[in-house]
């Protein structure tokens, strides 16, 4: 553990004062602390009982202050301050009054009675609270019968468990203790001190932590059962509820390389004393990066170790990954304030990528990683889109920062930084930039300095626009007559949408061919066109124009050298294809390419081998449907989409085969759950009951991968009497992993009496807060998938009719999903639910965020249905039922 150095009072008041974008000096918002009391260390004393709901606490905190003063600001929401006394070093105490200043944002000024000198002093306050119960703060849930207590401070929660200087400037020693019954365990972000017990009671001391911000402070207490995790190089355990620890062997196969890997990229030690990590049942988002302490929810960590799934162990791999990486980025180096929030999570991404292709390439993570990235220049293509780094206020709804932008652009921007200085100058300047900033906080120019230092390019100039500014941009290549390329760039728009302006510096790394002979070529586009001298590309074999997928660009190539591209696409390296793939389904949305030119593409593709090709093939047909298959085009459609669909699966067989990669089994699940569903191919729907049977008489006799669609198929055909089997089955579950399966199918009827009885069954006390709206989504689901509108119109009046329950059920962040019950294809009924959800009382600035993209793409549909919804139908009815090369 590191040491903490005390500061003089004046220093440290120069330092944030100069620093802190908190600061009087430096910031306009009046709802941000000020510094004129600052915190050094914390220490947290609360007495919990699970079988409670409510509990005592006292925070020590020792402050300074750099000049007079007589008042101060704090966090305090839900906590109530009996007395607050202020102690100098004399021991002479100053009672303090307490007023709420605004209670929507815990803020709490204490007042001392006349004006107090500069110096240090402690404060301390007695409160009482109640435990939350929507799995924010800290919060009680009852999982198998068993009261349980865990915590969510990111990112502006810790307020709501004990007074604190709750923002991420204010970086400090935490020093918990706490007092439980005798017969629970309790856990924080540092090992145990020292214990002692008395009345059936036990006090945990927990060691004193380096600094760090109150959003990463965490606990639990419950009947926890522990798993230790060999050679780790740190002391750590995989934490689970009571009875759950036989499901912990992946999680600690898992962690200790994971971290060895880390370890090496960074240059530095592992820097906190423990690396625990814990399953909670009830939990609003997936994980949490708690400094020694990394949340998860239970389905995420646990799973059967006698046959985990590939997708399962794979997205444990990379959430891992993610929050472990997070012990540096984000917890040893802190952003200052929240408008730096994509930087920590889209870093903490980026670097999962690379270190589980090396350790696990079999999980092909760099791949997922692409299709996440193109998934946020679809977003980033819409009128409504922001910025990545935006304006950030005490007020603003934070939820809304934790988009696809945040995470995705921000590692799509790293790789392609990454991609364009080299990965040694690369990681050298992260190196710098840790050595520079541990233990402090940081804004993004501190992280682009660190790059241009090391590798002499100017990367702030670079980023800027592709940070400040929204968009993506669209890079055209075409050939001048004496064969020089020509460059030019505009911002990437979807058809109808009005231009908007944009220009960047965009990194252009191209890949070709000529004569069997691979070629890389570098070139920067600055300005809104350019020339560029390259002997040989213009009668190329082919070119590729973003070499490895690292550039955040859309792309264009004239009408030869896409043909050329065409037939030499197995040329490409998978991730390439893929890339190729997404890139024509861009230039189709924006009106670029016709749509039977891009269905022949996917055609064409749907003989690729990859598996991971192919499900971009699957995506790209499936999404036909919403938008261009009318009733009368239906039968059209689901013969071409089984001729693509039924070939591949006859190739990888209905099960497993002896030596087959294990990446070929979500392309199964997929195709099980398209055929099996949609198209109803007799086949796959018997084998989808007789896995499901099995399933429900020993989970264990059926493939993990298969399980979860062979009961969401069998439940789409299932009946009442199938319905009581899975609803038993759900409340017998005996893994996380089980009751998620069984959720899933029981929002996958479609028979109405069925869709009604499970979305009543969801409000029941059987699903937590965090699991029951996916029986309303997939229930929807249902009504897009298969064209069934009356499904959908039950779920928007069954969501209306219940949205009060709802909304007392669901973490208010997840309110905001509900505008997708509208689907994506009738205008009326998405008008008629967004006016439902933006009307007086159910509006929320994440809410009208979510609707306004969701607007936009529907909006976007409309139109590029317009223009080639005859070129789809055309196609589709003429397609000859088999594809390329089968005569």
């Amino acid at each position: 553990m590191r040491p903490h150095f005390r500061r003089t009072a004046a220093a440290l008041a120069c330092v944030l004062l100069s620093t802190s974008p908190g600061s009087a000096a430096t910031s306009p918002d009046p709802w941000r602390l000020t510094r004129e009391v600052m915190p050094l260390a914390q220490a947290v004393e609360l007495t919990l009982d699970p079988a409670k709901d409510d509990y005592t606490g006292r925070v020590r905190i020792d402050v300074v202050a750099a000049a007079p003063f007589q008042s101060f600001r704090l966090h305090a929401l839900g906590p109530v301050i009996g007395t607050a006394t202020l102690t100098d070093p004399a021991g002479n105490a100053t009672p303090l009054a307490h007023q709420v200043t605004r209670a929507d944002l815990g803020l709490v000024t204490l007042t001392a009675p006349a004006q107090l000198p500069a110096g240090h002093y402690q404060l301390q306050a007695d409160f009482t609270a109640r435990y939350t119960r929507d799995g924010l703060g800290l919060y009680k849930t009852v999982s198998r019968g068993d009261p349980y207590l865990f915590t969510q401070f990111e990112d502006s929660h810790a307020r709501k468990a004990f007074p604190c200087w709750d923002e991420p400037a204010f970086k400090i020693n935490w020093q918990l203790t706490l007092t439980v019954p005798e017969n629970l365990e309790a856990v924080a972000n540092a090992p145990v001190a020292r214990e002692s017990r008395a009345g059936g009671m036990k006090t945990l001391h927990f060691g004193r932590t380096p600094p760090m911000s109150s959003y990463l402070v965490a606990l639990a207490v419950g009947p926890l059962e522990y798993v230790p995790v060999p050679d780790q190089g740190v002391p750590g355990h995989i934490i689970t509820p009571r009875r759950q620890s036989a499901l912990a062997a992946e999680a600690v196969r898992l962690a200790p390389p994971i971290l060895a890997r880390l370890e090496e990229y960074f240059g530095i030690p592992y820097p906190y004393a423990k690396l625990d990590q814990i399953a909670v049942p009830e939990y609003v988002y997936g994980a949490m990066e708690n400094a020694g302490l990394v949340t998860y929810t239970d389905r995420l960590l646990l799973m059967d170790p006698a046959r985990p799934s590939f997708s399962a162990r794979r997205r444990l791999a990379n959430v891992m990954a993610h929050e472990i990486a997070h012990m540096w980025f984000g917890d040893l180096v802190t952003m200052e304030w929240w408008d730096d929030l994509w930087l920590n999570e889209s870093f903490a991404d980026w670097i999962c990528a690379k270190v589980v292709d090396q350790q696990y390439p079999e999980f092909r993570i760099g791949i997922q990683q692409s299709k996440e990235i193109k998934g946020a220049m679809r977003s980033d293509a819409l009128p409504s889109i922001t910025a990545i780094r935006r304006p950030v206020t005490a007020e603003t709804d934070l939820a809304q920062l934790a988009d696809e932008l945040t995470y995705s652009k921000g590692k799509g921007i790293l790789s392609m930084v990454e991609n364009w200085i080299g990965p040694a100058q690369f990681r050298a300047a992260m190196q710098a930039y840790f050595r520079k900033h541990s233990w402090g906080n940081t804004q993004a120019n501190d992280l682009w300095d660190a790059f241009s230092s090391v590798s002499g390019d100017d990367i702030t100039a670079l980023l800027s626009a592709y940070i400040e500014k929204p968009g993506v941009p669209l890079v055209s290549l075409a050939f001048e007559p004496d064969g020089r390329l020509r460059l030019s760039q505009r911002r990437f728009t979807n058809l109808g949408d009005p231009a908007a302006p944009g220009q960047w510096q965009v990194p252009v790394v191209l890949t070709w061919s000529k004569q069997g002979r691979l070629h890389r070529e570098r070139l920067l586009l600055k300005a809104e066109t350019a020339t560029y001298a390259v002997p040989g590309l213009a009668d190329a074999d082919w070119i590729y124009p973003n070499a490895g997928e690292a550039g955040y660009y859309r792309w264009s190539l004239p009408a030869e050298h896409n043909l050329r591209l065409a037939r030499h696409a197995a040329n490409l390296p998978p991730l390439e294809r893929v890339g190729l793939l997404d890139n024509n389904s861009a230039l189709f949305a924006a009106g670029l390419i016709e749509g039977d030119a891009y269905l022949a593409l996917l055609t064409a593709s749907g003989r690729d081998e990859d598996p991971d090709v192919i499900a971009s093939v699957l995506e790209g047909i499936g999404g036909l449907h919403g938008t261009f298959v009318t009733a009368e085009l239906e039968p059209a459609y689901r013969a071409y989409r089984a001729s693509i669909l039924r070939p591949v699966l006859d190739r990888i067989g209905l099960q497993p085969r002896a030596g087959e990669p294990d990446y070929v089994a979500p392309l199964r699940g997929t195709l099980y759950g398209t055929l099996g569903t949609d198209i109803a191919d007799p086949a796959v729907v018997a084998e989808c009951r007789r896995l499901a049977a099995l399933y429900l008489e020993n989970p264990r006799q059926v493939d993990a991968s298969l399980a979860y669609v062979a009961l969401s198929v069998t439940a789409f055909h299932g009946d009442a009497a199938l319905f009581e089997t899975l609803q038993a089955a759900l409340e017998q579950a005996a893994t996380p992993a089980q009751r998620a399966a069984f959720i899933g199918a029981l929002g996958g009827f479609r028979d109405p009496a069925l869709v009604r009885r499970a979305l009543d069954y969801s409000l029941t006390p059987a699903l937590n807060s965090t699991e029951f709206l996916s029986v309303l989504l997939g229930s929807r689901g249902r009504s897009g998938a298969s064209g069934r509108e009356d499904l959908r119109e039950l779920c928007i009046r069954w969501m209306m009719d219940n949205y009060d329950a709802i909304a007392a059920k669901a973490p208010a962040e997840y309110l905001a999903r509900l505008i997708s019950v509208a689907g994506g294809t009738d205008p009326a009924a998405f008008e008629r639910v967004r006016a439902f959800l933006q009307s007086p009382g159910r509006r929320s600035e994440y809410g009208d965020v979510v609707i306004a993209k969701a607007a936009d793409r529907l909006a976007a549909r409309q139109r590029l249905k317009a223009k080639e919804q005859a070129s789809i139908a055309r196609y589709l009815t003429t397609f000859p039922g088999r594809l390329p090369h089968d005569e």
